[in-house]
């Protein structure tokens, strides 16, 4: 059988990351060819490149696939692509689906470097492009004003539950709305900020 193209599966977490390179062949069967567990640092993306060139030892497309997980797999995805490499990053719920439906048993199947290989030899998946780096800033004031948001409710909560009580701290009601009342205006600067940023950045809002 002819090897048609390598397919790497790379499950990321805070420290370090495990990476599995597969081959797929014409008659569709995926093989494992090698896998690795490096650290999620500059180092350990170099150590990354020497392993691809290692184990690659035909001329066939790569492509490589990762999980979306929080902000640990940014760093690793920035730095592949700027070696022109071709990569797709899935969403979790995507991942176990494309595996559910070729076989797996449990929604709660892992997915894991080996499994996300696989979906990268058998699927067509589209090649990420990333944003700009202001498109990241945005998401960070996003969630800042969110958090914001929920911090200043569960405060809130607390306060009206304390006003209600049969014996009440006149110092903690003070502290408790001093709270608020400076998240408020954190939550101003938040909007202020987001407000400038769509304003300055040229089609921003079509990205969004």
């Amino acid at each position: 059988m002819m090897n048609l193209k390598y397919s790497i599966g790379i499950d990321v977490s805070k420290k370090d990351f495990h990476c599995c390179l597969s081959v797929i062949d014409s008659s569709q069967k995926v093989t494992v060819k090698s896998s690795r567990k490096l650290s999620n640092s500059p180092g350990g993306f170099k150590e990354f490149l020497a392993w691809i060139k290692q184990h690659q030892k035909e001329e066939l497309p790569l492509r490589i696939v990762m999980e979306a997980t929080g902000v640990y797999h940014e760093q690793l995805a920035w730095f592949l692509h700027s070696k022109g490499l071709v990569l797709s990053i899935l969403l979790p719920n995507k991942a176990k689906k494309y595996l559910q439906a070729d076989g797996a048993n449990s929604k709660n199947d892992s997915i894991d470097a080996r499994g996300l290989a696989k979906i990268g030899a058998e699927k067509n998946l589209e090649p990420w492009t990333p944003g700009s780096e202001k498109l990241y800033e945005l998401r960070h004031y996003t969630r800042q004003h969110q958090n914001l948001k929920e911090t200043i409710n569960v405060i809130g909560n607390q306060l009206e539950a304390l006003t209600h009580a049969q014996f009440q701290s006149r110092e903690v009601i003070k502290q408790l709305n001093k709270t608020i009342k400076l998240l408020e205006q954190q939550v101003a600067e938040m909007e202020k900020a987001m407000g400038k940023l769509v304003k300055n950045r040229q089609g921003l809002k079509s990205s969004l």
